[in-house]
C-alpha cells in the first residue's frame, strides 16, 4: 500500500481537508509570479457593509463613531447588483479565473444572495472562497451555502472569551459565534460536504495568551485551527511573541499577479489594502476583465509597482508603507522582480514589466 493511501485510511475527513488545502497554498505560493503572468483569483465585494467595527480593520477604522455601520467609509456602503455579478462571472471564466473569492471589505454573509453567487461561480467551474466574522449565519444559511457547493470558509475569531474577543470583534458576541462554528461543522457532516472549514485567530498583543486555550476550544467542534500573522495597521496591537510577529516580503510585490480586487460597484483595484479606491484602474460595468487587465492604466500601476526598488518615488503612494511589503536593505543589489519568486528581469519598456 502507498504512502497515499496509507494516509487516505488513517487521516480523519477534516485533517485530510486541512492537508490538502495547506498544500494547494503551498504549491501556489512557490508559482513564478510577475511580468508575464497573470491572476488566477479573482476577490469580489458582494457588500462594504459590516455588521463589526474591528480596530485593526481597514474599514472598520474608518469609523470612530459606536455604530458599526461604517457611514465614514469614503467611498460609500452598498450591495453588488445581480446582473453586475453574473457579467463578471463570465468575464472571470473568459480570463481564465480559478479561484472566486466571494469576498473584499464587508462582511460576505450580510449579501442576501451569498448562497446564489456560490451556487453561480462553481456552476461557472470556479472554486469558491470566503471569510466571515460568522455571526450572520443561521442554520438556513448554513445549509443554503453547504449545497450550494462553497469550497472553503474560514472564520475570523480573534479570542477564546467574551472579555478579549470583543476587543478586536467590536460589537461580535464569542458565544454565537463559536456555537456557528460548531453549527456549520455539524451541517457539513450531516449533508457530507467536503468544504474545507477553518477558524482564523489573527494573533494580536491582547489576544496572545489565548491562543492556546482557542485551539483546544476547536478541538472540541472538530473544526482546524490557523493562527494568522498581524498586518499591523495598529502598531500597538502587534503581539509581543516574535514569533508571532509578521516578516515582510521584499519587493517588488507579486501579489498584483495573485488576485484582483473589485468593489461592489464593479470598481477594479490593484490591491486589498486600496480601501478607498485610491488606484482605480477599471469598471467591470462598462469593461471586460480582459480590457482592465490590458489597459494602459494597470499596466502604469504594474510598472510603477515592479520598478520600486529602482524608483522609490514613483512607487505609487499606497505602496510605499505596505504592510506585506518592504523594499530591501540599502547593502542589498537591486533587482526588478524579488529573485526569490524565480523571476528577474532588465529595466526594459514597461509593456515587457507588466
Amino acid at each position: 500500500m502507498s504512502l497515499k493511501s496509507l494516509l487516505g485510511k488513517l487521516l480523519p475527513e477534516n485533517i485530510k481537508r486541512i492537508l490538502s488545502t495547506y498544500l494547494l497554498n503551498r504549491f501556489n505560493s512557490k508559482l513564478k509570479l510577475g511580468p508575464g503572468t497573470r491572476p488566477k483569483m479573482l476577490s469580489i465585494e458582494p457588500t462594504a457593509r459590516c455588521n463589526l467595527n474591528c480596530p485593526f480593520c481597514l474599514v472598520g477604522q474608518q469609523n470612530s463613531l459606536e455604530s458599526t455601520d461604517h457611514d465614514l467609509l469614503p467611498r460609500g456602503m452598498g450591495d453588488m447588483e445581480w446582473d453586475l455579478f453574473e457579467k463578471i462571472v463570465k468575464d472571470a471564466v473568459e480570463f481564465g479565473i480559478e479561484t472566486l473569492q466571494l469576498h473584499f471589505q464587508g462582511e460576505p454573509l450580510l449579501y442576501n444572495r451569498f448562497p446564489e453567487m456560490v451556487k453561480k461561480g462553481k456552476s461557472a467551474g470556479m472554486r469558491t472562497q470566503a471569510f466571515t466574522n460568522g455571526l450572520p449565519l443561521t442554520k438556513k444559511k448554513a445549509d443554503e451555502i453547504l449545497l450550494a457547493g462553497l469550497d472553503h470558509l474560514r472564520f475570523s475569531v480573534d479570542g477564546a472569551t467574551q472579555e478579549i474577543y470583543e476587543l478586536n470583534r467590536v460589537g461580535g458576541e464569542f458565544d454565537k459565534v463559536y456555537r456557528n462554528m460548531d453549527m456549520m461543522v455539524k451541517r457539513a457532516k450531516k449533508h457530507k460536504s467536503n468544504i474545507d472549514l477553518m477558524w482564523q485567530f489573527i494573533a494580536l498583543s491582547n489576544n496572545e495568551h489565548e491562543i492556546e486555550k482557542a485551539r483546544e476550544m476547536a478541538k472540541v467542534i472538530d473544526i482546524p485551527f490557523f493562527v494568522k500573522t498581524f498586518a499591523e495597521s495598529v502598531p500597538g496591537l502587534a503581539p509581543k511573541n516574535p514569533e508571532l510577529r509578521r516578516e515582510l516580503h521584499i519587493k517588488p510585490c507579486t501579489d498584483i499577479y495573485r488576485s484582483t480586487f473589485i468593489f461592489y460597484t464593479g470598481e477594479v483595484v490593484v490591491c486589498c489594502y486600496d480601501l478607498e479606491g485610491q488606484y482605480v484602474v477599471g469598471d467591470l460595468r462598462k469593461q471586460t476583465l480582459e480590457e482592465v487587465w490590458n489597459s494602459q492604466r494597470y499596466k502604469s500601476v504594474r510598472y510603477k509597482i515592479n520598478n520600486a526598488e529602482n524608483d522609490p518615488d514613483g512607487e505609487p503612494e499606497i505602496c510605499k508603507n505596505c504592510l506585506k511589503w518592504t523594499l530591501p536593505a540599502a547593502d542589498s543589489k537591486p533587482s526588478v522582480i524579488d529573485q526569490a519568486n524565480g523571476n528577474s528581469a532588465l529595466l526594459l519598456g514597461m509593456d515587457d514589466l507588466v
